[in-house]
């Protein structure tokens, strides 16, 4: 018996991590990831935050509150840009951060201290380094007494600087938190930054909201409402440019967590590997199974999404044209123009609709059967 065994054979390709760290498949889900970001980002931006709420808004007002111009270049903040220009140049230090921060996780624990240490240092000396000298070199001329006027005024530079940072950051966070996560491998990055554009939709949802958004007064005018419930559907006859909006914002963060979360389950299942694994021809060609079959699934079935939630919501429609051909037009416009199709919970009913009847073509079309063979005719023969 004991003859009967072979040894695992070892093949020019491993599953160890700096090499797997280079696959091309590995690359890709992250090169899509970072993708994905950047559309859902900046689609959220031109959405909701563009023209309303925007950070050269808010620079504009403190700087007519204070008096004085804050520190950062025009060019650096977007200001007299128009649309989504104001956001070009800080997606790039956004992204910029948050590599660096991802290269910065793979040092070692002694160099990331050090380059945490240099970092606060120099903060330090930027924001109190002119006062402590002027106000030392104050101490020595006049004695001991208060900071002078002109000693104060030498905080005013680095506080504004520090302000300003503070709110480009603000803005920046699920674009320097998501490219941490995907380049760094880290599942809390990715996580928050799918939790802080969570959490802006519901806080601008609640804002808007009628009572609450009359309440706000002139900040409250600001404010982008979508009206995307009464509007006329343009997008392929079913959604209004507003809804589609909302669609491709969800789909784009699915694409991004789970091509982000992808390459770190596998990525982690590589590390766990015994080391005579890692080299064995048969679990190199299963992680590439794996890793294609990921790819292929994220494409397919999120781009499957988007089209059964569009149709989905703009059910009702395909119904109404269907229903407005056999008994007329009378009849269908009297629905259509009913309350249950013109408020939010009509675009419940309408989803409901389209899973229901869909479920009942469960027991009419084999589908799991028609899936099987979709993939198999994208599955090479040996």
């Amino acid at each position: 018996m004991a003859g009967e065994v072979t040894p695992q054979g070892e093949g020019a390709r491993s599953l160890h991590l700096r090499q797997l760290r280079v696959q091309w498949q590995i690359v890709t889900l992250q090169v899509l990831a970072t993708l994905a970001l950047v559309w859902m980002y900046l689609e959220v931006v031109s959405t909701y935050v563009v023209g309303s709420i925007d950070h050269t808004q808010l620079f504009d007002t403190l700087e007519t509150a204070l008096g004085t111009e804050l520190p950062l270049a025009d060019w650096l903040t977007g200001s007299g840009s128009d649309g989504l220009a104001r956001f070009y140049v800080q997606m790039g230090l956004g992204l910029g951060l948050g590599g660096a921060m991802a290269v910065l996780a793979f040092q070692t624990p002694k160099f990331q201290q050090r380059v945490k240490l240099g970092f606060i240092i120099t903060m330090i000396i930027l924001l109190a380094g002119r006062f402590t000298f002027g106000y030392a070199w104050q101490l020595i001329g006049d004695g001991w007494g208060a900071p002078g006027e002109d000693v104060l005024k030498l905080l005013e530079w680095p506080l504004l600087m520090m302000l300003s940072l503070i709110i480009l950051t603000f803005y920046l966070l699920p674009i320097i938190t998501g490219t941490r996560g995907i380049w760094g491998l880290s599942r809390r990055g990715v996580a928050w930054s799918i939790g802080f554009t969570l959490l802006f939709l519901g806080v601008h949802a609640i804002l808007t909201f009628p009572l609450i958004r009359s309440q706000l007064g002139s900040y409250g005018s600001q404010l982008t409402t979508l009206e995307i419930i009464v509007s006329d559907p343009t997008v392929f006859g079913l959604v209004t440019a507003e809804q589609f909006s909302l669609i491709l914002i969800a789909c784009l963060m699915m694409v991004f967590q789970e091509s982000a979360f992808g390459v770190i389950r596998q990525l982690e299942y590589a590390y766990r590997l015994p080391e005579s694994c890692k080299r064995d021809p048969e679990y190199v060609a299963q992680m590439d199974n794996l890793l294609n079959g990921h790819i292929r699934h994220t494409a397919v079935f999120l781009s499957l999404t988007v089209v059964a939630t569009t149709i989905a919501l703009g059910f009702h429609s395909v119904l109404l044209d269907w229903v407005g051909g056999v008994t007329g037009s009378q009849w269908a416009s009297q629905v259509g123009e009913s309350i249950e199709l013109t408020l939010t919970y009509g675009l419940v009913i309408s989803a409901l609709l389209f899973l229901g009847i869909m479920a009942l073509l469960r027991f009419v079309v084999p589908w799991q059967r028609v899936w099987g063979l979709i993939e198999s005719s994208f599955t090479p023969r040996e």
